[in-house]
């Protein structure tokens, strides 16, 4: 009789696992050669990308999260028209050659392409998708636990199963639904994350002022999709519900002005819909105030605030004090660890 075979997904979780603890087992290491790769280069799609990954990297270095005696180097994509992996990849490879000439040859070379703002990672579209947190202890996060990566939670706050939490803080009143997704939040005041929301916090640069801006919608909404006519955007869907019928409920009227960007691919990542506040709290409420009146019908109304898109809030992130944001995080981890 044929042994019984482990079903797919759960052979590719156990290799999956088995490389992560390999990995683990490298961070902090000079590496042999032939242990790991000679060369990491990380592509980034403008010098805001840039500076975000060579100022993770030196983090992560010194923290020895990663690998040492390993070259590491970030290459940004020419300016203009987006080239795609291809052109990437031979940019990338000119910028090695200038580096190290013909020797490059010999190198064992990882090339990550990172350089995209990615639509199926949101939360990691600001600080790039290559550095999106992977837990220390490497826990197996699935449908039955919540996953909490870098971030402090009160004792008394609530995550319920299959949600995900990142760099984040929640205080004693705030609980998450299930299948949520959390990343660079700040919520101290009572609060309630309806279950399958996707809650993103990013800080924003504007006229030199640092404001902030919370995405937040249904872990299910297409961003991707677009209509080419505002007589269209009954087709989008928010959360599950019609986005005229959220428009209603914000108060928001359906012209051009709505959407930024292109006028003839109008989609969830181009709308207008996001409130700017002054402190990354007001944010995160003033967002989940609006996906809530979504979900309860209850009017909420946005025309007092300035509203970006997802689009312009990726132009005018503030990647120093996202990462400052981070940073502040883990060392208050660190001490607290340290002293039990």
């Amino acid at each position: 009789m044929a042994a019984a075979r482990d079903p797919p997904e759960v052979s590719l979780r156990e290799a999956t696992q088995r490389k992560l603890r390999r990995f683990s087992e490298l961070r902090g290491k000079l590496v042999a050669r032939g242990e790991f790769w000679d060369i990491v280069a990380i592509t980034a799609a403008d010098e805001k990308q840039e500076l975000a990954y060579n100022q993770q990297l030196s983090e992560k270095l010194k923290r020895k999260e990663l690998p040492l005696g390993v070259q590491y180097h970030v290459f940004v994509d020419p300016a203009g028209a987006k080239i795609g992996n291809g052109g990437s990849t031979l940019c990338a490879l000119q910028c090695l050659e200038k580096l190290y000439g013909d020797k490059w040859n010999s190198f064992t070379i990882l090339l990550i392409h990172s350089g995209g703002y990615s639509q199926r990672l949101p939360n990691a579209s600001a600080l790039g998708k290559i550095f999106t947190a992977l837990p220390l202890d490497i826990p197996e996060c699935s449908g039955k636990t919540s996953c909490i990566i870098q971030s402090i939670l009160d004792s008394r706050c609530s995550v319920a199963p299959g949600s995900v939490v990142e760099y984040s803080r929640l205080g004693p009143d705030v609980s998450v639904g299930e299948n949520c997704i959390i990343s660079g939040s700040y919520i101290l005041t009572k609060a309630a994350l309806p279950a399958h929301s996707f809650v993103c916090s990013l800080s924003l640069k504007m006229n030199r002022c640092l404001k902030y801006a919370t995405m937040a919608f249904g872990v299910q909404d297409n961003l991707k999709k677009s209509v080419k006519t505002l007589s269209d955007i009954k087709l989008l869907q928010f959360f599950g519900v019609c986005f005229l019928s959220c428009l209603d409920v914000w108060n928001l009227k359906v012209t051009e002005e709505l959407f930024s960007g292109n006028k003839t691919c109008l989609s969830l990542w181009t709308a207008r819909i996001f409130p700017v506040c002054s402190s990354l709290s007001d944010s995160v409420i003033t967002s989940l105030k609006m996906l809530n009146a979504v979900k309860n019908k209850s009017a909420f109304s946005l025309n007092s605030y300035k509203l970006l898109s997802i689009e312009e809030m990726l132009i005018y992130k503030d990647v120093e004090d996202m990462i400052t944001y981070r940073e502040q995080i883990f060392l208050e981890i660190s001490l607290k660890s340290s002293l039990m």
